[in-house]
C-alpha cells in the first residue's frame, strides 16, 4: 500500500511541462484512487480521508514544492562541472530527503484514518498487499537485463537525448546491476509486508503513526537494518557508473538535460503559486 502512495507522489516529477501541473493537482485523486485497491472504507471514512489528502496536497505546495526548486536549481549549477561520484551521492540522499518529506505529508492523514479501521477491514487491506506483493515479485524477477535497459534507456533518452553507443553500454551496467540485486531488492520487500502486517495488527498502539512513519521513510529511501551493507554497495556501484555517464555527456545533451530542469524547476514554481 505505501509503495503505491510512495509511487503516486513520485511519477509526478517524472512528468514535465504542462503534465506535470495536471498530475500534481490531481494528486490528492490519485493516491486516494490507488488506496481503493488496498481499504474498504465505510463513507464517512472515505470523507476523513478525502480531506485529510485534500488538506496534505495544501501542505505539501507550500513546505515541501520549494524544497524541490531549490535542490534543481543547486543541481542546475553543479552540473556546469562534471559530477562526481560523491557529488552525485549527495543529490540522491538529498532528493531522497525530499521524497521522505512527500510522503509523510501524504501519509499522515491516510494513517488517521487507518487507526479507525476493524478487523474485517485490516484483513482486507493485509490481504490486498499480499497479493499485490506476489504480483510483482513475479513480474520483476521474470524481467530480462535487455527489459530493464529498455527502461532506462527510455528515461535516460527523455532527460539527455541521443545516447552514443558508449552510454548505452553504461546503461547496460546498470540494468545489470539492478538485475543481480533483484533477490535482495525483494527479500526487503517481503520484510516491509512483515512489517506492515505487524504494525496494522497493533493499530491502536500510541506508537503506530511513528512506526509507520518510519517504515514510509525506509521505502523511500531504500533502507533496510537487515540489507544495508549490500545496498550500501549498490549504491556506490550504481554511483560510481551514473559519474561515468555524466562524464560522457557531450555538450549537447548537457544543454538537452538543463533545458529539461529548467523546464522542470518553472513548473514547480507555477505549482508553487497554485497555478
Amino acid at each position: 500500500m505505501w509503495k503505491r502512495i510512495v509511487t503516486a507522489i513520485l511519477m509526478v516529477f517524472m512528468l514535465s511541462s504542462c503534465t506535470l501541473k495536471l498530475g500534481y493537482n490531481s494528486l490528492d485523486f490519485w493516491i486516494d484512487y490507488y488506496l481503493s485497491d488496498y481499504l474498504d472504507l465505510n463513507s464517512a471514512q472515505q470523507s476523513q480521508l478525502e480531506l485529510g489528502l485534500d488538506n496534505a496536497l495544501a501542505e505539501h505546495r507550500q513546505q515541501i514544492l520549494p524544497q524541490f526548486h531549490r535542490l534543481i536549481f543547486s543541481l542546475q549549477n553543479d552540473l556546469k562541472q562534471p559530477l562526481t561520484a560523491e557529488k552525485i551521492a549527495h543529490y540522491h540522499d538529498a532528493f531522497t530527503k525530499a521524497g521522505q518529506s512527500s510522503a509523510v505529508v501524504f501519509v499522515t492523514p491516510i494513517i488517521k484514518v487507518v487507526k479507525t479501521m476493524g478487523p474485517k477491514q485490516v484483513n482486507y487491506s493485509l490481504q490486498a498487499i499480499q497479493e499485490d506483493i506476489s504480483e510483482r515479485k513475479k513480474d520483476r524477477l521474470s524481467k530480462t537485463a535487455k527489459e530493464r535497459y529498455d527502461e532506462l534507456e527510455d528515461k535516460a533518452t527523455d532527460w539527455i537525448g541521443r545516447l552514443t553507443q558508449p552510454q548505452k553500454q553504461l546503461i547496460m551496467q546498470l540494468a545489470q546491476l539492478q538485475l543481480q540485486q533483484s533477490t535482495v531488492f525483494q527479500n526487503i520487500a517481503q520484510n516491509n509486508v512483515s512489517q506492515l502486517t505487524k504494525a496494522l495488527k497493533q493499530r491502536n498502539s500510541p506508537e503506530f503513526e511513528q512506526i509507520i512513519t518510519l517504515q514510509v521513510k525506509n521505502i523511500i529511501g531504500f533502507e533496510s537494518s537487515v540489507y544495508q551493507s549490500q545496498l550500501d554497495k549498490y549504491l556506490a556501484q550504481r554511483f560510481e557508473i551514473m559519474q561515468q555517464l555524466n562524464h560522457s555527456l557531450s555538450q549537447q545533451q548537457l544543454q538537452h538535460l538543463q533545458a529539461e530542469l529548467t523546464e522542470l524547476r518553472k513548473d514547480i514554481a507555477e505549482l508553487i503559486q497554485k497555478r
